[in-house]
């Protein structure tokens, strides 16, 4: 395909590409209603979509009639301690519950009315699940205490009223978020059409429920300590684990007893002050039946054990053993880019099984210098360092002093510091330009390579407008001259008046053997390309000439001509016997073409 031709089938192809694009980005409308031409029922009638959405509604209405009656006879169960009553119930109020939710998915459903009501009733299900746990949790409580009390074992009475307290409190606000849920039903039960009388009527059980577990009757005494001296006072102390690691919760609960006469009194709102290895860590208050409770985590304390005790104005419990166990580190050190002052942001963090909070970190510099800084909350440290031009090498240290946690070391991080104060190395745009410098060279060079190579060239014109390829009127091929070549005068054969060999001397004595064999196989082949009209003759080689020389006399003679002409051409060494045979091969092959003449 012509090179012309090539590009304008490519310039068409890209107008035509542009043109759809224009065209797309003109008019971006995928879908047009006017050109909708599905038609269906809630097409025509839109009226029927909401009635559609009314009767699944009003299919699945007898489902939530059940539903919103199960929590009645569940909170009574509860409240009359029917505890297998009450946890059937409630695994046959979650299996309806559970039937429920798959049909306000497959109805799409789920931000309708009838979801928030599924919800309200998952939270009503959830506080009857907890206040059964509770219940049933502080009946085993109280027939402990019973156990207890009669083996007159104050210890661990102490310990079921704690624990007995801690379980109470998990009720507190659960009768506020049952009635919050309880009248959101109500108000779309009467929507729909449904009876919420017997959900109503839960609430008010719920209600006595955790009014019955919040105030238990209690009273101010207790049985006889005979250990106790009247006047004297006494505190007793647990610790709940009694071991931990860094972060860890640790309870430090007790009862606070004193006797008066025969009688003895727990202690209220008596003043506890406890103590780690003599050391106050916190002060509370005993509540209305002499127990108090504190809650404290493991934090700057060293691994090990450690001695806990607690004491009033007036007692000191025995002491008790506070194990800590020691736990691994990991820090690391980031260094932002330095600034045109050789000032470099280091931050990092120092981690255990929680952040460290309030470590001390210590940023070394080339093994010499030495700054110290400190993690907040999240155990995360910033700290700003001024560095001299060079390269510099930075490592952060915990050590772990005062901490149960083992020491730790970041990796070593490396940052340069460019000696030009006030410039900014920018070390990828640099590699950009010097990128783009050698990209431009190579194209620079291929450029000027290929314009030598594709330089200006002089062609061959020919003398006259005929094909040089054939012969002209007289029987010679015609000649084409090239500018620029010099062709000495006498080296051209005298037709009609000089023989073959005579031709062949003359240009031996001038140009030597080689060059006068060149120019008889040049007569030759003219006078072979004329007789069986072969074009281009001259880009072929001489044994091809040969093989094309076909049905005429003279053919063996020049095959025999063509030996050993290429003998004396490319043998190399040419003997006087070589030169013999490619004389006699010339007379042999003129005198057969002489001969085709006549």
């Amino acid at each position: 395909m012509n090179t012309n031709v090539r590009y304008t089938v490519l310039a068409l192809i890209v107008t035509a590409i542009v043109l759809i694009l224009v065209h797309a980005f003109s008019n971006p409308l995928l879908y047009n209603i006017e050109n909708d031409t599905v038609s269906t029922l809630f097409h025509d009638n839109v009226e029927v979509l909401q009635y559609q959405s009314l009767n699944s509604t009003t299919d699945i209405l007898p489902q939530l009639q059940d539903m919103i009656d199960f929590s009645g006879p569940i909170s009574l169960n509860i409240q009359i301690d029917d505890a297998a009553d009450a946890q059937r119930d409630l695994d046959s109020f979650e299996k309806s519950q559970f039937s429920l939710k798959n049909l306000i998915v497959t109805l799409d459903m789920n931000q309708s009315e009838i979801q928030e009501l599924e919800t309200n009733t998952e939270q009503q299900k959830e506080i009857l699940d907890s206040l059964l746990n509770t219940s049933v949790t502080l009946d085993s409580l109280q027939t402990l205490e019973i156990q207890y009390r009669d083996q007159n074992n104050n210890d661990m009475l102490t310990t079921i009223r704690l624990q007995g307290d801690a379980i109470r409190k998990r009720v507190e606000g659960l009768s506020d978020r049952y009635r919050n849920s309880t009248e959101k039903i109500a108000t779309i039960a009467t929507k729909f059409g449904l009876d919420p009388s017997k959900n109503l009527a839960s609430e008010d059980t719920v209600d006595n429920i955790t009014r019955s577990i919040e105030k238990p009757e209690a009273t101010a005494r207790i049985a006889v300590n005979t250990t106790l001296i009247p006047g004297e006072e006494r505190i007793s102390l647990f610790l709940r684990p009694d071991s931990g690691e860094y972060r860890d919760l640790i309870e430090l609960m007790g009862l606070s007893l004193t006797l008066k006469g025969n009688t003895t009194f727990r202690a209220v709102n008596q003043t506890i002050t406890l103590y780690l290895d003599d050391y106050p860590v916190s002060s509370t208050k005993t509540d209305a039946f002499g127990y108090y409770d504190v809650k404290l985590p493991i934090g700057r304390i060293t691994a090990g054990n450690h001695t806990a005790y607690s004491r009033s104005p007036d007692a000191r419990s025995a002491d008790k053993t506070l194990t800590v166990i020691a736990v691994d580190s990991a820090t690391n050190l980031t260094l932002d880019k330095p600034d045109i002052d050789g000032n470099v942001n280091c931050t990092g963090t120092v981690l255990a099984n929680y952040p460290v909070a309030s470590a001390p970190v210590q940023i070394t510099w080339d093994q010499s210098h030495v700054i110290v800084t400190t993690t907040n909350a999240k155990g995360e440290f910033m700290e700003t360092i001024h560095l001299p031009p060079g390269r510099h090498t930075l490592i952060a240290d915990f050590s772990g002093d005062g901490f149960p946690i083992n020491p730790s070391e970041s990796d070593p991080a490396t940052v340069d510091i460019t000696f030009i104060r006030g410039v900014q190395m920018d070390y990828g745009l640099i590699a950009l330009v010097i990128s783009g410098i050698i990209i431009f060279l190579l194209f620079i060079g291929t450029a000027i390579y290929y314009l030598r190579r594709m330089g200006p060239r002089t062609l061959p014109s020919p003398v006259t407008s005929r094909d040089p390829d054939f012969p002209d009127e007289t029987g010679r091929l015609q000649t084409v001259q090239v500018p620029g070549q010099k062709t000495p005068a006498d080296d051209s054969l005298n037709s009609g008046k000089e023989t073959i060999i005579a031709y062949y001397t003359r240009l031996l004595r001038v140009l030597g053997l080689s060059a006068a064999s060149r120019k008889i196989y040049q007569e030759f082949a003219e006078r072979i390309a004329r007789d069986h009209r072969i074009k281009r003759h001259k880009s072929l080689t001489a044994r091809e000439m040969s093989r094309n020389c076909k049905g005429k006399p003279y053919c063996g003679a020049f095959a025999r001509f063509v030996s050993a002409y290429e003998q004396i051409r490319y043998g190399g060494h040419v003997s006087v016997r070589d030169q013999a045979v490619f004389e006699t091969a010339i007379d042999s092959t003129e005198e057969q073409m002489r001969s085709e003449e006549h």
